[in-house]
């Protein structure tokens, strides 16, 4: 009897067992038809409801490296602190770069330079989890070879902590990374985290983590081992941050100069030049160009600064920049159709009216990519015939405007036709040749031009004894062989056929993101 009474408590026990268990699959059956018919931006919106992968964090006794320039170079207060980035990266909209992987940043104090920071990490898409944060050894108390990595397992800021990879477990190499304990107490890293800890919404704890790197001396080998590495965690979710002032203590005028062949330097991704300039870190800037390289990335150039812009001292300055790498250049079915409208209208009213007028600030704010600075070249044909074609190699304008102006240029200046008539609007046809900034193309021999060159896809400058001439991409479809190509473009300036094979010649190369009414449809319409 009493053995049953005991079985019926524990069934009634088990009865409630099996309860709870049901209603608890229940409840999960209904998270995962809320996940799969919640509305999101596609049609497999459900694919991206998945919980985010485990932090690869590393792993090791708890030890914080405390910040040192709190205080200093920003504020302490972790509420003003982040009212300030909170500020600067909301000081001017993000021009709508996709798929930027790299970004440059200066690393003074936020007085100085944070504006030039902000300028670069607004353009990153915040979904990242992992980041690279690259600098060159600062301390004079220390002096090595390589690349010196951090013993701590978190680095702190005001208000967060922000855990280090276990990357740094596989970063054995000792022919290559070393550790050097006084290379990272000063403030090169640090001053980035409160962006990156920012645009992450500042979550409690850290959802993302940062592998710092401070290069000491580094020959081009080193250098090139060390984008290699880099290059095997590139992924969706990794960005590298190169941290590197420019020029130090010169006049503002010299350092004007100095900054604007780095910056050039930089652009063209020349790294024989960028080993000659004056920063504080030509091997990080290297290592930026050799990634880049291995991974294909345009750059945009976003902004450059003095010290003497804020604080009005021009006999001492030190110079920033900022500049985003990124996957090639491209724009959206809708963005096309508006730069197509855009360029139609503008010819229309210089042939109508003898000008054009602003476009309306609304039209900016709908499409914030035609501000980036980009070469571009505008084509009209009629009936399948050029009827002009002008523009410019260099990104020297905002697109909006090298387009407006290229258009203008075809209607009514370019020297090879008359000017546009009215009568001829209608039969026009409008392309549109948007350039990536060009490359110099390094080679051993200048025989090596001609394998390295890509036909169909490259558009090449030629420089040579003071003159420039190009070749667009599409003349790969006219001279299909290299060397005609090459010959082809020297004859054009005027110089010999030959005239590329000279050691003082120098080729450029770049892409062109081309597309037109005929390809694309009916422009639609565009502010007037």
């Amino acid at each position: 009897m009493t053995e049953h009474l005991t079985g019926t408590s524990g069934w009634e026990r088990r009865r409630l067992s099996r309860l709870l268990i049901a209603l608890a699959v229940l409840i999960l059956l209904c998270a995962a038809v809320a996940l799969l018919i919640w509305p999101g931006k596609g049609p497999h919106a459900a694919l991206v409801a998945k919980p985010a992968a485990p932090l690869e964090v590393l792993a090791g006794p708890p030890q914080v490296r405390a910040p040192v320039v709190a205080g200093q170079f920003y504020p302490s207060d972790p509420g003003e602190l982040f009212k300030e980035v909170t500020r600067l990266l909301a000081s001017s909209p993000a021009i709508g770069l996709r798929g930027v992987h790299t970004i440059l940043v200066p690393h003074a104090g936020y007085p100085f330079s944070a504006a030039v920071a902000a300028a670069s990490f607004r353009e990153l898409d915040r979904n990242f989890r992992r980041v690279f944060i690259l600098a060159s050894n600062h301390n004079g108390a220390t002096s090595f070879t390589g690349v010196s990595l951090p013993d701590e397992t978190r680095y702190a800021i005001p208000g967060a902590e922000i855990p280090l990879s276990g990357v740094l477990n596989d970063l054995r190499d000792p022919t290559l990374f070393v550790h050097e304990p006084l290379a990272h107490v000063l403030h090169m890293v640090e001053v980035e985290l409160p962006f990156l800890q920012q645009l992450r919404g500042r979550p409690q704890p850290a959802d993302y983590t940062i592998v710092p790197m401070i290069l000491g001396g580094m020959d081009p080998k080193a250098v090139d081992r060390l984008a290699a590495v880099l290059d095997g965690y590139a992924d969706p979710t990794t960005v590298f941050v190169f941290s590197v002032d420019l020029s130090h203590y010169y006049p503002d005028q010299t350092a004007r100069q100095l900054d604007q062949y780095t910056v050039d330097a930089l652009m063209a991704r020349d790294r024989a030049a960028i080993m000659s300039a004056r920063t504080d870190g030509d091997q990080v800037l290297d290592t930026m160009l050799a990634l880049v390289q291995r991974r294909g990335w345009q750059p945009t150039f976003l902004m450059a600064r003095n010290s003497g812009d804020a604080n009005g001292e021009k006999g001492r300055v030190v110079g920033y920049a900022a500049i985003a790498f990124h996957e090639p250049f491209s724009l959206s079915d809708a963005e096309r159709r508006a730069l197509l409208a855009f360029a139609r209208t503008r010819v229309e009213e210089q042939v109508r009216h003898g000008h054009v007028p602003e476009p309306e600030g609304a039209w900016f704010d709908q499409h914030p990519i035609f501000r980036i600075p980009r070469g571009v070249f505008v084509t009209l044909e009629k009936k399948g015939h050029l009827r002009g074609c002008v523009g410019d190699l260099m990104p020297t304008k905002p697109l909006y405007l090298g387009v407006q102006d290229a258009a203008v240029s075809a209607a009514v200046n370019d020297p090879r036709f008359p000017p546009v008539a009215e009568v001829e609007l209608r039969d026009l046809s409008i392309s549109i040749s948007v350039l990536d900034y060009p490359a110099r193309v390094q080679v051993s021999r200048p025989e090596d031009y001609l394998q390295v060159l890509r036909p169909g896809k490259d558009g090449v400058i030629l420089e040579y004894n003071g003159r420039r001439s190009t070749f667009l991409p599409h003349v790969w479809q006219e001279l299909p062989k290299p060397e005609d190509f090459l010959s082809s473009l020297a004859l054009k300036q005027g110089a010999p056929a030959d005239a590329w094979r000279s050691p003082s010649a120098v080729l450029y190369r770049y892409e062109a993101y081309a597309f037109g009414e005929d390809s694309i449809g009916q422009a639609e319409s565009s502010p007037r």
